[in-house]
């Protein structure tokens, strides 16, 4: 049977061996132990874009397909209490008959894009196709209705983090959905405020 003096040795050394592995649970599982050193920090992506940052992710006529124009001039809002930025922007489609609309908001938190997305959803919920996959997008929501005949509209609303936008195809023709708008221009749209909340200078183009 161990002595008294033996156990007490062996509890020490195994103290001591668990202090050097910087062991833990809980709350501090994951960080440095107290004889490591811990890394510098990373710098973060601008996820939550200011006005100026935000313009850029507006497509210019070089982005767009070709025959596109402007219909508008750009459109800028904020700040306001839960927006940061804010754009809006018309074209002219000659090819699909319309005028395609992009807009998009870049919120101060994720909770309120999500709170933004979740309100446009629901209020399409009527003219509903359903979700839609877009790469690297948070949530998109695809919805087509006509107001009358020669009236109808088709939209895709999506989230990245914390912005949310939409991008619209008002049509005077059957059916509103085209495929190149749900498709390329949205991809574009969404990958130019990706490039954005990374830091980059946006340039993606409509395919």
């Amino acid at each position: 049977m161990p002595s008294f003096n033996n156990t007490a040795r062996g509890l020490c050394l195994a103290g001591v061996l668990l202090l050097l592995a910087g062991c833990g649970s809980g709350s501090g599982e994951g960080k440095p132990g107290p004889l490591q050193k811990s890394s510098p920090p990373t710098a973060q992506p601008p996820e939550f874009l200011g006005l100026p940052e935000f313009q850029a992710v507006m497509p210019g006529t070089g982005d767009i397909p070709p025959g596109w124009e402007k219909s508008s001039e750009l459109r800028t809002e904020g700040p306001d209490d839960t927006t940061l930025a804010g754009v809006q922007q018309g074209f002219a489609a000659p090819d699909l008959e319309g005028i395609v609309g992009l807009r998009a908001y870049s919120f101060r938190s994720t909770t309120d894009a999500i709170r933004y997305y979740t309100d446009k959803k629901s209020k399409m919920a009527v003219a509903k196709l359903g979700p839609v996959e877009l790469p690297d997008v948070d949530a998109a929501y695809t919805a087509a209705y006509c107001l009358t005949d020669d009236y109808c509209s088709a939209s895709i609303t999506f989230r990245l983090g914390s912005v949310a936008g939409v991008v619209n195809l008002n049509t005077k023709a059957r059916p509103a959905v085209d495929s190149r708008v749900l498709n390329s221009v949205t991809r574009m749209f969404v990958q130019r405020i990706r490039q954005a909340q990374q830091g980059q200078t946006p340039s993606a183009k409509a395919a």
